[in-house]
């Protein structure tokens, strides 16, 4: 049951993030000469690249992806030295149609082969076929466009929305401000039903907007805000900051919980490899969901996407705090590595270990759940092939029952054309 200190606390953030947006968009107004985009969560106009041509009203583009994945000890408390190996090639496309009249129908799907294999069993070569996108989108005036079908979500942070879903969704753009509305249902692992309302403004180099989402999942009800703040400060100082709170339906039997991420990217600046440090912390207290379209990844100016709170353990923000440094070098737009070193820590002691990756009872006795050490880069030795690589591994603390270390392996060789 939710009570009333509970709706003011859950106002109280409303209105911070009202004022965070209004705030992060009236400085560099006056002095911009190019007028800045607002973020959307989707765009018709930035969807994926179609370069051939068919006739004057269609382009295609296609891909292929040889990829492994390696895991070990991912799962606890079994006393057997876990072990998963998958192989698997992708093969996908993307369709787009200007159809006239400002209409555009758009398709993206991909098809895959996988053979996957654990310490136990060997499942053999899995087909499989996934509708990515699958949509029409028409303006509803100068300034609106409706898209209906199958979308592709993406917050600039990727910390609220970074999943395909169903349904229909508005966008207004005026200038260097924007605001959404969608009605959508996740797809694939995600079940719920989303109602959507997302505004934003920018400013130069700044960025920001405030989300409020209505999740309805079975019998489970849940009011997320959020609010979601960006800027290059200097030319070597850059930020990234998002806040929330959800309400209803929380966590651990909770009916609030509050969420917090911060980042700063610090160009160092000095030789031929651009290096950088990263500083992140987080933190969500025991009743805290993030929407659930989230992927928490990240790229921090680099040439491939990584979880940002460790690439073995992944965690939720639940009754968590995730403390993060990194360093990375960018030398050009064709390689890029980032070493990150994560440590977890929960607020409040628990036998529930966190929503993570890695599986295993907690006993309750200690706040320190562990830390990782990763390792992600990628290299593009062509304009129209890229190589990606990560490995990290996970030490738990003393929180976990079971303390074997736990890894994991990822490369991937991607052909586009």
């Amino acid at each position: 049951m939710v009570t009333i200190t509970q709706i003011r606390q859950g106002v109280a953030v409303a209105i911070a993030c009202s004022i965070l947006v209004a705030t992060g968009s009236t400085e560099a107004l006056a002095g911009s000469k190019d007028i800045p985009q607002a973020p959307v969560v989707f765009d018709i106009t930035k969807r994926k690249k179609t370069k051939r041509v068919i006739t004057d009203w269609l382009r295609i583009s296609a891909y292929s992806h040889l990829r492994f994945l390696g895991e070990c000890d991912i799962k606890r408390d079994d006393a057997v030295s876990d072990r998963k190996d998958e192989f698997a090639a992708y093969l996908g496309f993307a369709a787009r149609a200007d159809l006239g009249q400002g209409i555009t129908g758009f398709l993206h799907a991909e098809f895959d082969m996988r053979d996957k294999r654990t310490h136990r069993r060997s499942y053999g070569r899995i087909m499989q076929s996934n509708v990515k996108e699958a949509l029409l989108s028409f303006p509803t005036s100068a300034t609106g466009q409706i898209s209906i079908g199958r979308l592709r979500f993406s917050d600039p942070h990727k910390w609220v929305a970074d999943a395909s879903v169903d349904g229909v969704h508005y966008a207004s753009k005026q200038g260097n401000a924007a605001f959404e509305f969608a009605a959508v249902q996740g797809t694939r692992d995600v079940t719920a039903t989303y109602l959507v309302l997302h505004s934003s403004r920018a400013a130069e180099k700044r960025r920001a907007g405030a989300f409020v989402i209505s999740e309805h999942d079975g019998d489970r009800h849940r009011l997320h805000l959020s609010a979601y703040l960006g800027d290059q400060i200097s030319s070597g100082i850059s930020y990234e900051m998002n806040a929330a709170t959800v309400i209803g339906d929380a966590a651990d039997g909770r009916s609030l919980g509050v969420g917090v991420d911060a980042r700063i990217i610090q160009k160092l600046e000095t030789g031929r490899w651009n290096p950088q440090i990263t500083y992140g912390f987080a933190i969500g207290t025991p009743g805290f969901l993030q929407s659930g379209l989230h992927s928490n990844k990240t790229k921090d100016g680099g040439q491939t996407q990584f979880h940002r709170y460790g690439y073995v353990f992944q965690p939720g923000l639940t009754n968590l705090s995730v403390g993060t440094l990194a360093y990375g070098v960018r030398p050009s737009r064709k390689f890029s590595a980032d070493l990150g070193a994560h440590i977890y820590v929960q607020p409040n002691r628990s036998t529930l270990g966190p929503d993570a990756r890695i599986k295993g009872a907690t006993t309750g006795a200690s706040h320190f759940i562990g830390s990782e050490i990763s390792l992600a880069g990628a290299w593009r030795p062509t304009k129209t092939s890229k190589l990606e690589v990560g490995v990290g591994r996970f030490m738990p603390g003393p929180a976990y029952a079971d303390r074997s270390h736990a890894s994991r392996v990822y490369m991937r060789l991607s052909v586009y054309f």
